[in-house]
């Protein structure tokens, strides 16, 4: 088609214009870019992890995938608990541990390294106080196998000043309610010695809400007797209070059991339905569970089953399953519906409720790491 003489004037006067949005939206795609890589360069993620050829560590990369450092340590670690504050990252050894390593991430320094009180362990996850001050550690008692909370002062020589009983056997993770009062503890169960199960035909799972405050039960919630020997063991906690928990079942691997739960306080445990192909494939373990930045989305990671299930938790849906060999570690993104997903094999996962994709997350050195069972997004 031939442009008339009045259409070539007006193609000339819209010129510069065109060629200046264009420009603009070019510079603005590129702002865009700049600004996402700079979140992702200042966002950290620490796992405890094993070095290829041997040794224990806490290592910590960004979300471009450059490691940032690495901290030996004298035995495999379970949780790392960040306190972006002082920027300190506490370190807490596997069940049934005895150390709390504390490094400052900011300096490249390690600042301590506490043993627990006699006739303690550890159950490998710790918590901090709202205001920043105390340390949450949950640990079992040799003399009674009771679980507690024991509280230790980090602003005077972080020495232990409470002890919160838990109303169960081996407490494991436990995280803080939105109100900052009551927490709510998973309480696997199981008596052990060492790592000897010793009470797996009475053993008995609870996840228990208490005050912090007064040591007050609030409620305890617990699964129907033919699933005594399931093991509520990891949580995470949503904005409006909602509680996702994975468990570990204990007993024969072809049971039909729950695996994941939801709860909200006042309510009965509902599980969490998966399609049955999926569920056969987990064995019967259930690893990190973990909310997205926006409390809609869950996800819930089984490293034998290599698999990282992902559900809309407004609907209480199941959305789909993500194959991660090995993949356990799970620390929310920035990102509405995004999780990384770290792995035993030395690979990290940007994975997506919304698509239902994942994403190798190019590591600098990920050759020279096997992670271990949790990722903590270090803000």
């Amino acid at each position: 088609m031939r442009m008339n003489r009045r259409q070539l004037l007006s193609w000339l006067a819209a010129a510069p214009l065109l060629a200046k949005t264009q420009f603009s939206l070019a510079n603005d795609k590129q702002r865009i870019t700049q600004q996402l890589m700079k979140q992702q360069a200042e966002q950290l993620y620490a796992s405890a992890a094993k070095k290829t050829g041997g040794g224990y560590y806490l290592s910590f990369f960004n979300g471009l995938g450059q490691e940032q450092t690495s901290h030996p340590l004298p035995s495999r670690a379970h949780h790392i608990l960040a306190d972006s504050k002082r920027g300190w990252l506490f370190t807490i050894a596997r069940r049934p541990g005895e150390f709390i390593d504390i490094y400052d991430y900011r300096n490249n320094r390690p600042l301590a390294h506490l043993k627990v009180q006699p006739n303690h362990y550890l159950q490998g996850h710790a918590l901090l106080s709202p205001d920043g001050r105390y340390l949450y550690t949950s640990e079992t008692s040799l003399k009674d196998d009771q679980g507690h909370l024991v509280v230790r002062d980090l602003e005077n020589k972080f020495k232990p000043v409470n002890k919160l009983a838990t109303g169960g056997i081996e407490p494991h993770e436990f995280l803080w309610m939105p109100d900052g009062k009551t927490l709510v503890v998973a309480n696997g169960g199981i008596a052990t010695e060492g790592r000897k199960k010793l009470n797996l035909e009475t053993m008995q799972s609870s996840l228990v809400y208490l005050n912090s405050q007064t040591d007050e039960i609030i409620e305890k919630q617990q699964l129907a007797d033919e699933y005594h020997q399931c093991s509520l063991r990891h949580l995470d906690v949503a904005n409006n209070g909602q509680v996702v928990v994975a468990l570990q079942y204990q007993g024969h691997p072809a049971d039909q059991v729950p695996l994941v739960l939801a709860h909200k306080q006042g309510e009965a445990l509902e599980t969490l339905a998966m399609p049955e192909l999926i569920r056969s494939q987990l064995q019967q373990y259930c690893g990190s569970a973990c909310f997205d930045s926006s409390g809609q989305f869950a996800a819930v990671s089984s490293p034998r089953g290599n698999q990282v299930m992902l559900w809309d938790m407004q609907q209480r849906s199941f959305l789909s399953s993500i194959y991660a060999a090995d993949g356990c570690g799970l620390a929310a993104t920035q990102k509405e519906g995004e999780f990384l997903v770290s792995t035993g094999r030395g690979k990290v996962y940007q994975l997506s409720a919304l698509t239902g994709n994942k994403q190798l997350l190019q590591l600098q050195d990920g050759n020279l790491w096997h992670w271990d069972n949790h990722l903590t997004a270090v803000t």
